[in-house]
């Protein structure tokens, strides 16, 4: 007998690709011969009355206030879903009649996970939580009524195991990498396992997902994308990113380490999947540092994709790009690179953010990829604990010493997992209880030096900053209240930042059009879910 199991993908935004999680998960579900149905909610127009309903009945109001307001964000207005994201869930629930429900989540999407759960609480089938949340907030996920397991952790081996056993009939209460609720309350916590071994995995059942899922727009033009994973963590150690806390939980816990590289051959064979099956028209690489090669290894990708010249995406950071990596991507069909630059200040972005490079390299390194045409974008932040106004604008002088094809400006979320929530907490700064939203254009920390509006007021205005002259300064600051009259000097200026350095008109001036295929929340590689494979 095979087991039903409904994966719910609680997304707002449309823009992002779909997990590889998932479909990680239902190959491997499939493959034991259970029965795998998906409800994404990526291209609903997020219900206002479910959202009100939502909101009265939450403690969290300060995050649950920016859960559902985001609006519909995608071009392709066909994609659209008109109906209501908990009724179609129903309607699924009714039709499939799952025995297992399992979500996975980011923080910034939990709250929505727990609302589209309670709309089929009355069904009474066991629920799991995964990902980047579930991993790092297991107490706090656990603590709701609509979840019975959540899975600290990769998931892999947590989800067939728990699928084979409940259409078994057996006790599953003793899975590992699971917490499990039983009957009178108590919480089971079972033990960790080593990591998966990457390079024995199957192939993406990409097929779960809906095929407009798969076109995306990219530096002007639509495609057919698709996200395949070549590194599983980062071996660096940014405060505000969870990669560092989910290597430290492998390493306490088990004997494996978290962070591992595909090898080229495996890479491979999921290209082959992707060109051939798929009929993808570009690569997403999933990624949090893809150049986090050797040499060796590199020149073997190089090698190996030649074969393929499919246009791709990846990410990296500054310490690792060199002429020769660029150029040699460049030919086989690097069309767009992105880069975290977080923070201008040499000394700030070393003794909090845990990045030790000069400036100076940062700027030689960003010269770089327009000398073999590669379009690049920078991705910064504002609104760390410690930092003031005046702080940020060091990185707004950063910034001004290139000339990135798009840049992201986000103001910081403390997520758990994250040494910079750690460090938020001990000062006071946020209520450890606090759960982030899916706005990143608000903050849940009360700094001292640097409020919220001010926050709010330098984000919208950063790529002002960033590409109009000095000269124009102290309009801009106008533009940073946020009045009647400040909004009426900032809509002013959107329009000329627009028209002058823009071609799209419709594009964020505060993301600058920055598409971020991942949307991870900042939480990079971290367990399973939207952020990484490996997380339920």
């Amino acid at each position: 007998m095979s087991c039903k199991v409904l994966f719910i993908y609680p997304n707002q935004r449309s823009e992002s690709l779909v997990p590889p999680a998932i479909a990680i998960f239902s190959s491997l579900l499939k493959r034991d011969g259970h029965s795998v149905e998906l409800f994404d909610t990526s291209d609903y127009d997020l219900d206002a009355d479910e959202y009100i309903t939502f909101k009265n009945s939450q403690k969290n109001k300060v995050a649950v206030g920016n859960l559902l307001v985001r609006p519909y964000e995608s071009k392709a207005d066909s994609m659209r879903k008109h109906t209501s994201a908990t009724g179609d869930l129903i309607k699924k629930v009714e039709k499939f009649k799952p025995d297992l429900v399992a979500v996975t989540s980011t923080e910034s999407t939990f709250l929505l996970a727990v609302q589209l759960l309670r709309s089929i609480k009355k069904f009474n089938i066991p629920t799991i939580l995964g990902g980047v949340f579930a991993t790092f907030a297991p107490e706090v996920a656990i603590k709701y009524d609509v979840i019975d397991m959540v899975c600290v952790g990769e998931g892999e081996n947590a989800i067939t195991d728990l699928a084979n056993k409940i259409s078994a009939g057996d006790k599953y209460d003793d899975v590992t990498n699971l917490w499990v609720k039983t009957k009178n309350g108590n919480i089971l916590k079972n033990g960790i396992i080593n990591p998966v071994d990457v390079n024995n995995l199957e192939l993406p059942d990409l097929s779960i997902f809906d095929d407009s899922r798969f076109y995306r727009p990219m530096y002007g033009k639509m495609y057919r994308m698709m996200p395949m994973e070549t590194h599983r963590g980062c071996p660096y150690k940014c405060t505000f990113c969870n990669s560092p806390s989910q290597n430290v939980l492998y390493d306490n816990a088990t004997t494996g380490k978290f962070f591992r590289k595909r090898s080229i051959d495996m890479v491979r064979k999921d290209l082959l999947y992707l060109r051939d099956v798929m009929k993808v028209e570009y690569v997403y690489f999933w990624a949090d540092t893809f150049f986090a090669w050797s040499n060796k290894e590199f020149d073997e990708f190089c090698e190996m994709y030649k074969d393929f010249k499919l246009p791709f995406w990846c990410q990296t950071r500054v310490e690792t790009v060199t002429h020769e990596r660029i150029k040699k991507l460049k030919d086989i069909g690097l069309h767009m690179l992105a880069f975290g630059m977080e923070h201008g200040n040499e000394k700030f972005r070393a003794d909090v953010i845990d990045r030790k490079y000069s400036n100076k390299s940062a700027v030689d390194a960003l010269q770089i990829p327009h000398q073999y045409g590669v379009p690049f974008t920078v991705n910064n932040i504002i609104g760390f604990p410690g930092e003031t106004r005046e702080l940020a604008f060091d990185t707004i002088e950063l910034n001004r010493q290139w000339q990135a094809d798009q840049m992201s400006c986000s103001i910081l979320q403390p997520y758990f997992g994250t040494p910079l929530r750690r460090l938020a907490v001990k000062n006071n700064y946020l209520d450890p209880n606090s759960i982030c939203p899916a706005n990143s254009d608000d903050t849940m920390l009360n700094l001292p030096d640097f409020s919220p509006d001010q926050m709010k007021g330098l984000r919208r205005t950063f790529a002002m900053y960033v590409k109009f002259p000095k000269k124009r300064w102290k309009d801009i600051e106008r533009a940073e209240q946020l009045t009647y009259e400040g909004d009426k000097i900032w809509e002013s200026l959107r329009q000329e930042y627009m028209s002058t350095y823009l071609n799209d008109s419709d594009t964020s001036i505060q993301e600058q059009g920055n598409f971020n295929p991942k949307n991870s929340d900042n939480n990079s590689s971290v367990g399973m879910g939207p952020s990484t494979s490996g997380s339920i």
